[in-house]
């Protein structure tokens, strides 16, 4: 029997209608997550928690990586079942440190620590396309509060949300932010990155005072080489 033009038209009202109703919900659900992000507050409770059998993402330019990272990085490996900690950067844009330097030096750090399970790699442009290659559930952003650095944070999330709607088109990936320690909140790259650039030594020496100070912003062990990776010669 064939149907009529009436009930064609019900049809097709009805597949416009649930797919608006599942538009607006994940509209909704996007926005949520913008406005109102899960944080993972400091002290973290890890003797609550159990392993998830995840894969995420903690990215930044690591440029250098410091105390602040490798800490963040070893609580997500207790708390993850696999932890990529990616440094990004822009093919257009030149370094005084190359990515795969800094992917070294991160890696020399966390040697010493029990986050056997991080996995440290180089990416170049859109993040979130590496995710979903290689199966991660969640993107993870350090921050030190969120008053402090909301604001940047959730202009970068507004782009990694509509971001894969519009150039995969695929369905983004949640953000979780988790709040540093505060033992290392006075910690910056770029702290680390002024220490450095004011050295004059030549290869074969090195400012032994600079050395000392680095080694309280990163790992003992990789002080001297960070130190002469980020120095700018006079």
């Amino acid at each position: 029997m064939m149907k009529s033009p009436l009930e064609d038209l019900r049809a097709f009202w009805f597949v416009i209608s649930v797919g608006l109703a599942l538009t607006v919900m994940i509209f909704v659900v996007l926005v949520y997550q913008i406005f109102w992000p899960k944080i993972i507050t400091y002290p973290w409770k890890e003797e609550e928690e159990e392993q998830v059998n995840q894969t995420v993402i903690f990215a930044a330019s690591y440029n250098p990586p410091h105390h602040g990272h490798v800490r963040i990085l070893e609580y997500l490996s207790r708390r993850f079942a696999k932890v990529i900690a990616v440094v990004g950067f822009n093919p257009d844009k030149e370094y005084l440190v190359k990515p795969e330097q800094r992917a070294e030096l991160l890696r020399d750090m966390l040697k010493s620590t029990t986050a056997t399970n991080v996995k440290v790699e180089v990416v170049e442009g859109y993040i979130w396309r590496y995710a979903k290659l290689v199966g991660a559930t969640r993107f993870i952003r350090g921050i030190r509060s969120w008053e402090k650095d909301g604001y940047d944070e959730r202009a970068l999330q507004i782009l990694n949300t509509w971001g894969p709607l519009l150039l995969g088109p695929v369905f983004p990936i949640k953000t979780i932010y988790i709040q540093g320690d505060p033992k290392y909140n006075h910690i910056s790259s770029t702290l680390i990155r002024d220490i450095c650039c004011t050295s004059t030594c030549d290869d074969n020496s090195f400012d032994k005072n600079k050395e000392d100070s680095l080694s309280k912003l990163v790992p003992t062990d990789v002080a001297h080489k960070v130190a002469k990776l980020y120095q700018i010669k006079k």
